[in-house]
């Protein structure tokens, strides 16, 4: 009997690529039950076994389990491509919430990836195994995140600190709740393409 949290593991991977397909195949003027009939078939697809596995056991077999801030992008993106405006913008926010998340995901990554692997002395990854000061810095950066309206950003904290206290996931540590190399990636390539795009739009003026 598959586990609790290889149910969540794989229903996340299964998330993440039924929005890849939405987001690059779907096309605007497909009807409502056109929808309802791919988003069925995506998702007997994905978890149809092929040669013993699964695609979604594959893919998270190599990626893991999916942080909770990148199901918070990923959600944020979803509500933006299905929900009219201003709907889409009143759950996402104006663009900036968003962006918001991506600064956080990516200044997290700078200041655990580097670090667990080897760079200094001091291995940031140890204080997701219940570090009590740790912790209440969540907290307070998700508190701070909601009087700032950086919406997400505090959901994200807030649910994954949450799911970490009930053991959501099959690891222990809060890190893997927080974050993953997937968001992490993907953040950076974000914010560095809309860094060269406002870089391009101060030189051409």
């Amino acid at each position: 009997m598959m586990h609790f949290t290889d149910i969540t593991g794989l229903a996340g991977v299964a998330f993440a690529i039924y929005l890849f397909i939405l987001r690059y195949i779907y096309f605007p003027r497909v009807s409502s039950r056109t929808k309802v009939a791919l988003t069925g078939l995506v998702l007997i697809a994905v978890f149809l076994p092929l040669g013993g596995l699964s695609i979604a056991e594959l893919l998270r077999g190599i990626s893991g389990d999916l942080s909770i801030a990148s199901l918070v992008l990923l959600s944020a993106g979803l509500c933006r491509m299905l929900l009219p405006s201003p709907a889409g913008r009143g759950i996402e926010g104006d663009g900036s919430c968003t962006s918001g998340l991506q600064i956080f995901i990516f200044f997290s990554a700078l200041a655990l990836y580097p670090f667990a692997l080897g760079l200094g002395m001091f291995d940031p990854y140890r204080l997701g195994f219940g570090n009590v000061w740790f912790v209440a810095a969540l907290l307070l950066i998700a508190l701070v995140a909601w009087l700032k309206q950086f919406t997400l950003v505090a959901l994200s904290v807030s649910l994954a600190v949450l799911a970490w206290s009930v053991g959501w996931y099959e690891s222990s540590n809060l890190w893997d709740y927080l974050l993953d190399p997937w968001g992490a990636i993907y953040a950076m390539v974000v914010l560095v393409k809309n860094g060269v795009v406002k870089l391009r739009g101060i030189v051409s003026r």
